[in-house]
């Protein structure tokens, strides 16, 4: 499975992210109904996973998106594997 980071086309703003922009990604590549966001926000690079039956929370404190992402990978993949 190969994940890659899109831009997001939306702005997060306000909640718990505070009132500040933040930088993020779509992530592509994840199978049927799941979904993920890689933001910046806080000092660090997190993880938002969910997907049609459960709303995930952020994770994660990385320094930057790509490592995000593999992080993501490793967390699908390894489940698999065993």
């Amino acid at each position: 499975m190969k994940l890659t980071l899109l831009e997001s086309s939306r702005t997060i703003r306000g909640g718990a992210l505070r009132n500040e922009e933040v930088c993020s990604y779509d992530v592509g590549g994840l199978p049927a109904g799941e979904y993920a966001r890689v933001a910046y926000f806080n000092g660090a690079w997190r993880v938002l996973r969910w997907n049609d039956e459960r709303h995930g929370n952020w994770t994660g404190h990385y320094a930057t998106p790509e490592l995000a992402l593999a992080a993501l990978h490793a967390e699908i993949i390894l489940p698999t594997i065993c």
